[in-house]
């Protein structure tokens, strides 16, 4: 009897695909085994965040809590068997990130203003910050908006005040006549979403006012302003402390990275800052987080350290890392406790939770323990551009430096002694690898979100970045130390040596960089590929991580062959932007602005466009269906 024909070639297949499934269960199971595993649970999360925003219509809070609970009951029971729990856990956690993203939804759910309009609005100031073109931007509680509804009256809304903001204060009951309008949605068909950011912030409209702010006879402020009310009167303090010693932009941006407030810093100096890749600079994030205490832990643990008993006998490494934690508290409060800075201070919160309990600080599975906490308190981060990219940087830093680390010891390669040179030079590429895996990891991102790349990041990093860590942050906080004490000056005045330098940099990097580094927009998808394959590379440790490289490679074709909008149209349906046939935007050619420039943000997938120029003789101007094609 003959065999059939194929069949050994199929028995080949089959015995291949068993070699190759047997293997990548032994990898797997050494990732388990290392704990790895760990790592994934808030990418897991984020996916169930992701899935609620994905979602066509809001679900039902109980539904998801109920489906997320009978998920960790399930995980319980299936705890001694392991392939049932794996797959269950991460279902569980993927479920648990859609609950606690309607949670968070429906806890700071608040009428947003349905139409642009100019009405007296009375209420609390909640807060103060100051407008980039004089004034200050007040953010009032509502109390009560003349012409609006109760049930339709938005809690919260901003407000630029330009005349008499000298008197005002948090807690401030006043009335303001103001021109209010609805958050505006993205200005581009998938893009960034700043209706979305003011709803979790609570805003529901936007405006300036008309004249100065009035006292209010409503009463007393709610207890949470109250309560706040000191710590915005010393940040107010601070920051006229600042801008007294230091006029000009060098206080706005000294004050930015004390306070977090970006306010006062004219556009000129933010553009340079962006174009040349030192955006990061002027919001406090992990780096001045990282800086801030650092220098603290740093300091104090040198000054025990002269007491021969205290070095001996105490453990000064977690008094240091105690009083560095305090520290951290402190800049948090002062900060203002932005998104960014609350994520910031959880990540080094953790770390130095694990100096003080004798475990190791930076490792990935603390990045994704602070990951996780900063999904659970705010899922909807999980959207922004600071989210992905400062994590996409302290994970890639944490692999990276692990992946050197482990190479050097296969090869039994010691840390090399000499002198001041070479300690230098060892410091210098330390610096130069650290700037260019962040720049590798964050480039994507930014380029998703804001469509431009600083093509000389690295070059200003590598100019700007040693003098922000060793006399910019460090003098702001010795600034605020000493500022009670009256003697604040001297420690301002090297600060502001430190930012001109920086200030240069940005400047002479922006200049030579000029007309290179815009994108086009990206698709999500292309994100999604890029955020996969990154994630894939970082939280494993075995060499099979190096198959994130291929969904990297593949988002590349995606973002450079999505199809482009031929018309943008704003929301009114009044303007509109055209790309003519070469390709340039035919209105805005002498400007030089290439392909098509959104006027006013667009809601929908498809556009209308109303072409007056063509419309028949009638007079009404005909119209133009344009299907985006995202």
């Amino acid at each position: 009897m003959g065999v059939p024909p194929g069949s050994g070639l199929l028995r080949s297949a089959a015995t291949v695909a068993a070699l190759l499934w047997s293997r990548l269960a032994f990898v797997f199971e050494k990732e388990m085994e290392a704990g790895r595993g760990f790592n994934w649970l808030p990418v897991f999360f984020g996916c169930g965040v992701l899935f609620y925003f994905a979602l066509p219509r809001e679900p039902w809070a109980p539904a998801l809590a109920a489906l997320a609970l009978c998920l960790a009951l399930a995980v319980w029971r299936a705890r001694f068997r392991i392939v049932a729990f794996r797959v269950l856990a991460a279902a569980a956690a993927v479920a648990a990130g859609a609950t606690a993203a309607k949670i968070r939804t429906d806890a700071v759910a608040t009428p947003a203003l349905a139409r642009e309009m100019t009405v007296t609005a009375t209420g609390w100031i909640a807060d103060l910050g100051e407008a980039q073109r004089n004034g200050m931007r007040v953010v009032l509680r509502v109390h009560h908006i003349d012409e609006v509804a109760a049930e339709h009256t938005p809690e919260t809304v901003r407000v630029t005040v330009r005349s008499g903001t000298v008197a005002l204060g948090v807690g401030d009951a006043v009335g303001l006549r103001a021109r209010l309008t609805p958050p505006s949605g993205p200005p581009l068909p998938g893009g960034h979403d700043f209706a979305r950011d003011a709803f979790y912030a609570g805003i529901g409209a936007y405006g300036f006012a008309y004249g100065a702010a009035e006292p209010a006879m409503i009463g007393p402020a709610p207890f949470d302003i109250r309560v706040g009310r000191p710590l915005a009167a010393l940040r107010h303090l601070i920051r006229r402390r600042i801008e007294a010693a230091l006029p000009g932009d060098a206080g706005h941006v000294a004050a930015a990275l004390v306070i977090g407030d970006q306010g006062g810093i004219s556009e000129t100096t933010q553009e340079a800052m962006r174009a040349s890749g030192l955006g990061h600079i002027l919001s406090i994030s992990g780096l001045h987080m990282a800086l801030v205490a650092g220098a603290t832990f740093w300091l104090i643990r040198a000054l025990l350290a002269l007491s021969p008993a205290l070095a001996l006998g105490r453990p000064i490494k977690k008094w240091a890392a105690a009083a560095a934690l305090a520290v951290a508290v402190f800049y948090l409060a002062i900060s203002g406790a932005g998104v960014a800075t609350q994520r910031a201070f959880v990540m080094l919160a953790i770390m130095l939770a694990a100096v003080m309990i004798d475990r190791r600080a930076i490792t990935l599975r603390n990045v994704a323990l602070a990951a996780l906490v900063v999904l659970a308190i705010a899922p909807e981060s999980l959207l922004s551009a600071s989210f992905q990219m400062s994590f996409a940087a302290t994970v890639a830093l944490v692999a990276g430096y692990r992946a050197i680390s482990s190479w050097s010891e296969r090869r039994l390669l010691l840390s090399p002694g000499g002198g001041v040179g070479a300690r230098l030079r060892r410091s210098f590429a330390s610096l130069v690898l650290t700037s260019l895996i962040a720049g590798v990891a964050t480039a994507p991102f930014a380029a998703f979100h804001f469509q431009r790349v600083a093509p000389l990041t690295l070059v200003a990093n590598l100019a700007a970045m040693p003098v922000v860590g060793l006399l910019v942050m460090p003098m702001a906080l010795a600034a605020v130390v000493m500022m009670p004490f009256g003697l604040e000056a001297l420690p301002l005045w090297l600060m502001e040596r430190g930012l001109a330098w920086v200030g240069l940099v940005a400047e002479w990097t922006a200049a030579w960089s000029a007309g290179y580094g815009n994108v086009a927009m990206a698709p999500k998808a292309a994100l999604l590929f890029v955020a996969a394959g990154f994630l894939w590379l970082t939280l494993w440790g075995e060499r099979w991580r190096l198959a994130g490289l291929v969904p990297i490679v593949l988002a590349v074709p995606i973002a450079v062959m999505a199809p482009r909008p031929d018309v943008l149209v704003d929301e009114s349906g009044i303007a509109a932007a055209v790309r003519g046939e070469d390709g340039v935007d035919l209105h805005r050619w002498e400007a030089g602005f290439p392909m098509v420039v959104a006027i006013a943000p667009v809601a929908a997938d498809v556009a209308v466009a109303r072409q007056g120029d063509s419309a028949p003789d009638d007079g009404q101007p005909t119209t133009r269906v344009v299907t985006w094609g995202l």
